[in-house]
């Protein structure tokens, strides 16, 4: 399956990353003259960002001018031999370029594409630009992130991006499945907003059908589902979470605090929520006792989930991370070595080896495959239409 990847910075990348994951050939497309922004975002590494390395590995590179007629017409002829374009410009930038879903059917019918934006195309705000921190702000997101009275803050990580590249991943799978049926493909027209938003899910619920308004909560607790939150211990954090009564049972087994835990008012969840702010000032007398491991060792015997807050240097170094392969290693042509995180669905294990391409490393190739004669590539290379990257090494 060829995937043709004009995308930038992280959603978009993100989603034919996970493409390539499940075995696709992804292309990444780009103009020489306005290449993806990400590779020059720092810090750098092998005289790449390590930003553009984390999110392009496993893919090849095309750079082709393609505000030009002749760069526009060489696309389209990939095009024909093409499964999936996927795109994140903002709504009618692929239409300006003369690469909207209309003219790509035109030269081949089966083509799915997908466009994945801020807003979307539609509505009022299909033009406005949408980013992580910014769809996180307008979704309420950020408004239930930190501590009561703080400031309003973001998630550790961009999952709005990430979560969106997911879902266009997704669509686009489910796209291809519908075009095995009918025969013919279809665009698929994605906002970051509608994925946030859609993610609201029991939140959204609660507050349309009861008029609940949610608010920060300390430490990070659940807003019905007592104790769920952080805890500190005598050196540093731990994040429990009792789900249920049974869960709450196991967990005053495994303290053997008699009197003090086992309360009849504590039995149900409902009676724990009724008295929260006693309890949990009595769970954080308990857990500043003892070490985090110590309270780790302790409730994951008696099947309670319980995980030390650990530093992303931990986090890369966990036992169940290597057994899982999460850290993985590409190797360039120079044999300089670059480390990091695996895609999210890995069927195809050969891809994770495969560094980010440099600007255009892969463009002959691509073509070549495509049908083009080596003369005519040749011709585009010598005109500048195309940058053949391997020969600027």
């Amino acid at each position: 399956m060829l995937v043709l990847d004009l995308c930038h910075f992280l959603a978009g990348p993100y989603a034919t990353l996970a493409l390539a994951d499940l075995g696709a050939d992804v292309v990444k497309v780009e103009d020489p003259e306005h290449p993806d922004e990400a590779r020059n975002v720092g810090p750098c590494f092998r005289e790449q960002s390590v930003y553009f390395e984390s999110l392009n590995w496993g893919k090849r590179s095309l750079a082709i001018r393609l505000s030009t007629e002749e760069g526009r017409e060489t696309l389209l002829a990939l095009v024909g031999n093409a499964d999936v374009v996927l795109d994140n410009y903002k709504p009618g930038v692929m239409a300006k370029l003369g690469l909207d879903h209309d003219s790509l059917s035109v030269v081949n019918p089966r083509i799915v594409s997908c466009s994945l934006s801020g807003f979307g195309s539609t509505g009022p705000e299909a033009k406005r630009p949408g980013y992580d921190y910014t769809i996180q702000a307008r979704t309420g997101v950020m408004s239930l992130t930190g501590e009561p009275g703080a400031a309003p803050g973001k998630a550790g990580i961009s999952y709005v991006d990430h979560s969106g590249g997911l879902a266009a991943a997704l669509a686009v799978s489910a796209a291809l499945v519908e075009r095995d049926r009918t025969g013919r493909g279809r665009h698929v027209d994605l906002g970051l907003y509608d994925v946030q938003m859609s993610m609201l899910t029991y939140i959204a619920a609660w507050n349309l059908n009861g008029g609940y308004t949610p608010a920060r909560q300390p430490s990070g607790s659940h807003p019905s589902i007592v104790p769920a939150q952080t805890f500190e211990t005598s050196d540093g954090h731990v994040s429990l979470f009792i789900g249920n009564d049974p869960m709450w049972q196991r967990f005053c087994g495994a303290v053997d605090r008699p009197g003090v835990m086992d309360l009849p008012a504590y039995r149900t969840n409902t009676g724990r929520a009724e008295n929260r702010p006693v309890l949990v000032s009595a769970l954080q007398a308990l857990f500043l006792e003892s070490s985090s491991q110590h309270w780790v060792n302790l409730l994951s015997s008696a099947h309670v989930p319980c995980e030390e807050v650990k530093s992303i240097d931990d986090a890369l170094a966990d036992p169940q991370a290597a057994a899982r392969s999460l850290v993985v290693s590409s190797v360039d042509s120079r044999g300089t070595e670059f480390l990091h995180t695996r895609g999210p669905v890995p069927l195809d294990a050969t891809i994770a080896g495969r560094p980010a391409p440099i600007l255009g490393a892969d463009s002959r190739e691509v073509l070549i495959d495509a049908g083009l004669s080596g003369e005519l590539v040749d011709d585009l290379i010598a005109r500048g239409v195309v940058i053949d990257g391997l020969a600027r090494v």
